[in-house]
């Protein structure tokens, strides 16, 4: 992490294949993308988490991202990080039925 007017840079590694992520936090979490509302699906979360996500998105996002959008953001992070390890994980416990 890297402090760049008053603002926290930061980097994400993943070791097997190494993508990295730069930019502040705000840019690589608290903007609207692709979601314009909400879907339809309800999730349920830790009421601790809630209000911590809900913090964030009020304070650093400037109370200009909804919550959900915010999710979406972290999912899709995640999910590119994480998506060929998923993808082998996912494989080596799928048994083939005949």
């Amino acid at each position: 992490m890297k402090k760049t007017n008053n603002k926290l840079e930061v980097t994400v590694k993943v070791s097997q294949e190494t993508r990295i992520a730069k930019g502040t936090y705000g840019k690589l979490f608290l903007q609207r993308k692709n979601m314009d509302r909400r879907g339809e699906k309800s999730i349920y979360l830790r009421e601790e988490y809630h209000e911590r996500l809900s913090r964030i998105a009020q304070i650093i996002g400037g109370d200009k991202i909804p919550l959900y959008a915010y999710l979406d953001n972290i999912l899709s992070h995640h999910f590119d990080l994480f998506e060929a390890i998923i993808i082998e994980e996912f494989e080596a416990n799928c048994k083939p039925l005949f």
